[in-house]
């Protein structure tokens, strides 16, 4: 009996073999790829988040130009490595230039995020600021309290200090843009000392009235980080939670002088 011959197909079996191989080509290249985009996430999240948090509790006028240009540093850095890094893939320039941006968007969102952490803190902050500050001299040695002192001046300073942080956790600065919070909060809360009487400047009252808002002059909702009414009540907080402080200095100075 005659045995028929199959009839094989050879150029369809040799495609889908090289199909087979591709596809599993493109799934290991797309798993080092992720791979590789998560390390270096986690090397701009390491990069950003201590010497964000650091910034922000430090209360400097430059904070915001600080992290501006700590975050163009650490990213164009972190680009330049992971462009080198991924050279050796055969990818198109519009993919590449979508992970560069997924990366840049990412060390942003970080500066933002950890931001608005350090702003949920931001009463906590401006009190370490005040008892750094009042209880210290110029000389960074614990004060003691001889009757010499100028309790007043020491207290406008501290506050000054501890009003600098709040105005930094206000909003997100990333954008070079101009504001006015910093002059807002500074002439309502600590040159108006928010309490307004009929004598005093038209100019103070107004700027008191700018308190009594939900957002900021030439501040987009999306960057406001703590709203002009939230700040009146947390410095109308922070100055009682820092009463205490003052009333004790005040105390000892009249201990060691009683008339």
């Amino acid at each position: 009996a005659a045995i028929e011959q199959a009839h094989w197909d050879a150029s369809k079996v040799q495609e889908k073999l090289r199909r087979d191989i591709d596809g599993h080509a493109s799934s290991v290249c797309s798993a080092k790829l992720s791979e590789l985009v998560a390390n270096y996430e986690k090397q701009l999240s390491k990069a950003l988040t201590e010497p964000v948090e650091s910034l922000l509790e430090g209360g400097g006028k430059d904070t915001w130009a600080s992290i501006r240009r700590l975050l163009k540093h650490v990213t164009e850095t972190a680009v330049s490595k992971f462009l080198t890094a991924i050279s050796g893939f055969e990818l198109d320039q519009a993919t590449i230039d979508n992970m560069v941006q997924d990366l840049r968007d990412y060390a942003r969102n970080m500066v933002e995020k950890k931001a608005r952490e350090e702003a949920g803190k931001v009463l906590i902050h401006m009190k370490d600021r005040f008892s750094t500050i009042f209880s210290h001299d110029n000389e960074s040695m614990p004060r003691v309290w001889t009757g010499k002192e100028d309790i007043k001046a020491i207290t406008k300073d501290a506050r000054a200090a501890s009003l600098r942080i709040l105005s930094i956790s206000a909003a997100v600065r990333l954008e070079e843009k101009p504001d006015n919070i910093d002059n807002i909060l500074f002439s309502s809360l600590l040159d108006g000392n928010m309490a307004v009487t009929s004598s005093q400047d038209r100019s103070i009252v107004t700027s008191a009235d700018r308190l009594a808002s939900s957002t900021w002059e030439e501040v987009s909702p999306k960057d406001t980080v703590i709203t002009p009414v939230q700040c009146k009540s947390l410095w109308r907080q922070f100055k009682a939670e820092t009463e205490y402080t003052v009333t004790q200095a005040i105390s000892a100075q009249d201990t060691v002088f009683p008339f």
